[in-house]
């Protein structure tokens, strides 16, 4: 058994050399560049990331700057597939999506996309946050298959049991057990412990 830390494992995804999280090490620590708005340079950040929130320190201007993040506050776990270089290759992305860009979060980046489907659902379930895609043309859509509630509740299993009025079989083999309360109580008695 290993010692848990603070600092988690990481897990690389893809053929990047940047380790990246798996939502099964929360809380984990990491560095990235995070996306910038047009028009300006990425800022690379240190990046910890819980089951609640997500804290990102960077500096701007030369300032150290920390925001913190609640979990609440993302707009769920996105994935966007981009064309890659090669013709019939894509990049896929994961990424935990805020309305500020500045501050969304690339969990995970790989031409492997079935790889990519199973952490998307983990960090979805785990952070509690909708699945979300970003199609070719920007716009981001939610998926519902996983917020799916049953229409009704199931059906009882044995419909029998309520017609006999009975105990089950197994039951009446057994006799029944005895009150508590039918014991005798002895409240006006002092115990006496034997001392040596």
């Amino acid at each position: 058994m290993r010692r848990q830390t603070e600092k988690q494992e990481t897990e690389t995804i893809g053929s990047g050399q940047h380790a990246l999280p798996h939502p099964g090490c929360l809380p984990v620590q990491f560095q990235q560049r995070l996306e910038s708005r047009p028009g300006t340079t990425s800022l690379p950040a240190e990046i910890t990331l819980d089951h609640e929130k997500a804290v990102i320190k960077h500096r701007v201007g030369g300032v150290p700057v920390k925001v913190v993040v609640p979990a609440s506050g993302f707009d769920g776990v996105m994935v966007r597939i981009v064309p890659g270089e090669a013709p019939g290759e894509i990049m896929a992305a994961l990424i935990l999506k805020h309305p500020d860009s500045g501050l969304s979060i690339t969990l995970a980046e790989t031409e492997n996309s079935d790889s990519l489907a199973v952490l998307w659902s983990r960090w979805a379930q785990t952070l509690n946050l909708p699945m979300l895609v970003c199609d070719l043309g920007g716009k981001v859509k939610p998926i519902e298959a996983y917020s799916a509630t049953p229409v009704s509740s199931p059906a009882p299993r044995r419909k029998l049991r309520h017609l006999t009025g009975r105990r089950p079989r197994f039951l009446n083999k057994r006799r029944p057990g005895h009150s508590v309360d039918a014991q005798p109580k002895f409240g006006h008695e002092r115990e006496i412990i034997a001392r040596s």
